[in-house]
């Protein structure tokens, strides 16, 4: 069955499974922030007409200043991109016809965007059974076989993450192969106990940072993402980009929100909170759940058919992300959002009846 390749497609889901769309439903196969701002925090009408009117920064200047201030690094280590998907295809294009490692399951772009450019990939998979982790020795000798490595961290649809040594010494072990490492942390913002592998971009060169402003600062059709990484490697990633792709209505919207520290600390607080309350019923009735960090999570009902609980889900008004098109997973799993208490209590309410 040919289902959508990404979450936030519910029409087009049930579409394609052949089930009649519910009067109320609720999507929780979108990973972005489940609490909204008030409309009196966003920018007025007239903003944004302006906006809209006007042609972008190609360079976007203010943007770039303001990310060099917040992440501590030289505005020459900046790239914007229109999200986070461009800038992993401008990576992919710049690493054409490279061999490509990507550790498994992930998000499904990685391995689209290198393909499309010619690359050889190359798959380490980590599964349930080791807790989603990586045998480090084996993670280590994958590095000296391949030229680039993908790691999304925290992971999508895992939620999971790496030790802090760990994830250090895997930079270290990448550096003395000359292997480039592109870590996406398109989910950084929704970690309570977060670290970033951009505080190690000066110790080493072929350390690529990707981040996300569209996941946590609403901003998922203004499409905003960015690149930190060492001059050479931004200046190339650069010249690779299309003029105007970052809009002035998106650039605009990323200084607006990106000041506004106590949502974000408060929404990974409230995520923090409704996740672990929401595994410990799960756990409590049956199912497996992931151990994420982050807002989603992977679900499994034990001995009971993952397919089925799709469809029922989906009758329910309850929508999924199937993990179909994740490698290695074939579809033994549903992702599911983190949202708010109520949302999350309707879900609760239909999964703790389906599993009895």
């Amino acid at each position: 069955m040919n289902l959508p390749s990404h979450g936030a497609n519910p029409h087009q889901l049930y579409e394609r499974i052949g089930l009649p769309v519910p009067k109320m439903w609720i999507d929780f196969s979108v990973n972005t922030n489940p609490y909204s701002l008030p409309l009196s925090a966003w920018p007025t009408q007239a903003e944004f007409c302006r906006w809209a009117m006007e042609y972008p920064d190609p360079d976007a200047s203010e943007l770039v200043s303001y990310l060099a201030r917040s992440e501590r690094v030289s505005k020459e280590q900046l790239f914007i991109g229109n999200g986070a998907s461009q800038c992993i295809y401008l990576l992919a294009q710049l690493f054409s016809r490279k061999r490509i490692g990507i550790a498994e399951p992930t998000f499904s772009e990685y391995r689209r965007a290198c393909e499309a450019n010619g690359c050889s990939i190359f798959s380490i998979v980590s599964d349930e059974e080791s807790d989603w982790t990586y045998e480090q020795s084996k993670l280590l000798e994958f590095l000296e076989q391949v030229d680039v490595f993908f790691f999304c961290h925290p992971n999508n649809p895992t939620g999971t993450v790496m030790k802090k040594e760990q994830l250090y010494s895997l930079l270290e072990a990448a550096d003395q192969a000359n292997t480039f490492v592109v870590i996406d942390e398109a989910f950084y913002h929704f970690w309570l106990e977060a670290f970033t592998a951009i505080e190690w971009i000066d110790l080493f060169p072929r350390l690529i940072v990707i981040r996300s402003l569209t996941k946590m600062y609403h901003l998922a059709g203004a499409r905003i993402g960015y690149i930190v990484a060492n001059e050479e490697i931004i200046q190339k990633v650069k010249a690779l980009q299309p003029p105007w792709s970052v809009s002035q209505v998106a650039q605009r919207l990323a200084l607006h929100f990106l000041p506004m520290n106590e949502f974000v600390a408060h929404t990974k607080r409230m995520i923090a909170c409704e996740r672990e309350r929401i595994k410990a019923v799960l756990q409590e009735t049956g199912y497996y759940v992931s151990p994420s960090v982050v807002n989603f999570y992977l679900l499994r009902a034990s001995h009971l058919s993952t397919e089925k609980l799709l469809y029922d889900l989906l009758k329910e008004g309850m929508i999924p992300r199937h993990t179909m098109n994740f490698y290695s997973l074939d579809g033994k799993y549903l992702r599911l959002a983190v949202k708010t208490k109520e949302e999350n209590d309707q879900l609760l309410h239909v999964l703790t009846r389906w599993s009895r």
